[in-house]
């Protein structure tokens, strides 16, 4: 079988064109990219800035870096706008400030969920550096039943699972996600559990792990481990098996403080460990090991196994068969 194309990074750079011409090619670059709205220019002289995106189905990954502005979107762009969805954006650069139903200070490591069909004004008061999701409003209520709940609310970057949102999604890129080593539902599958227990955590009648979802979440973890070693294998997957929708897998592993993404790399990282471990696997390649264990990238592999265990791969096999 052939296999898919991976998905094609977009670029809009104020660099293509005339000093004259830089503030209307970008306002036109994010209308197109995110959605229609106005840009000001907050400095005198030369405007720089760029925008990579990358489309992955019900979700668009962007990455913005650029000089100082302000981003209006009033009635008349809601108003001719199609459609509705929703932003998170998450923020790498300097404090900025945001109107969208409060105002709010989003500072560096904190991150802000948008509602596209809602006016905002975001004021970028020095150079900006944002990850941004767009997110259709059918793929985000899969998660979040009830988005308007954190829906222009800072999402701090340095509490529980705000910080584990927005540390992971500070990683992404579209160069990232257009080559990655890892099936791209995977990702989506992360972005939206770690929205999940966002959520779930904000909401005081989340409920906690019954008996009947913790046995459910055993049932995952031990598929996981016999099914790991399979490199497209994604929540979908592993939701069928178990006779569950994937809406209800990932629901019942946030509710025992776990998302899918995690718990796979971890079966892959035990995985690999007892094969590095084991004199029956002494003659293979860390690389090899990496792969059997279901990592498709052996630099991936690397970097994962490094994460969860503190030493490298080639570290863990040389401590039992130096």
């Amino acid at each position: 079988m052939a296999s898919k194309e991976p998905p094609a990074v977009q670029r809009w750079s104020t660099s293509d064109v005339d000093d004259s011409q830089r503030l209307d090619y970008y306002a036109n670059a994010i209308s197109s990219a995110i959605d229609p709205m106005r840009v000001l220019r907050r400095i005198e002289g030369k405007f720089d800035a760029w925008i990579d995106c990358v489309e992955l189905g019900p979700i668009s990954l962007i990455h913005g870096i650029g000089h100082a502005h302000d981003c209006i979107r009033d009635r008349s762009d809601v108003a001719r706008s199609s459609g509705r969805n929703f932003h998170l954006i998450i923020n790498r650069g300097s404090s900025w400030k945001v109107k969208h139903v409060g105002e709010h200070l989003v500072r560096r490591g904190d991150a802000m969920l948008i509602d596209s069909r809602l006016g905002y004004r975001l004021d970028f008061m020095s150079a900006i550096d944002n990850i941004h999701l767009k997110m259709s409003e059918e793929w985000l209520k899969r998660w979040i039943p009830d988005p308007s709940a954190i829906v222009g609310r800072p999402i701090a970057g340095d509490a529980h699972w705000g910080s584990a949102l927005t540390a992971f999604l500070s990683q992404l890129s579209p160069e990232l996600m257009s080559e990655a080593p890892v099936p791209q539902q995977v990702f989506a599958d992360q972005i939206g559990a770690l929205l999940a227990l966002y959520s779930n955590a904000l909401d005081s009648r989340a409920s906690a792990a019954t008996p009947l979802s913790r046995a459910l979440g055993e049932r995952a973890a031990e598929l996981l481990a016999q099914r790991c070693t399979e490199p497209s294998l994604c929540a979908a997957d592993v939701a069928q098996a178990l006779g569950v929708s994937t809406r209800t897998l990932h629901r019942v592993l946030a509710t025992n403080q776990q998302t899918f993404g995690l718990m796979l790399m971890q079966a892959r990282v035990n995985l690999a460990t007892r094969m590095l471990e084991s004199p029956l696997f002494r003659r293979l390649t860390t690389a090899e090991i990496g792969r059997r264990a279901g990592f498709s990238d052996p630099s991936h592999f690397a970097r994962v196994f490094r994460r969860h265990s503190g030493i490298t791969p080639a570290q863990a096999q040389g401590m039992h068969w130096a």
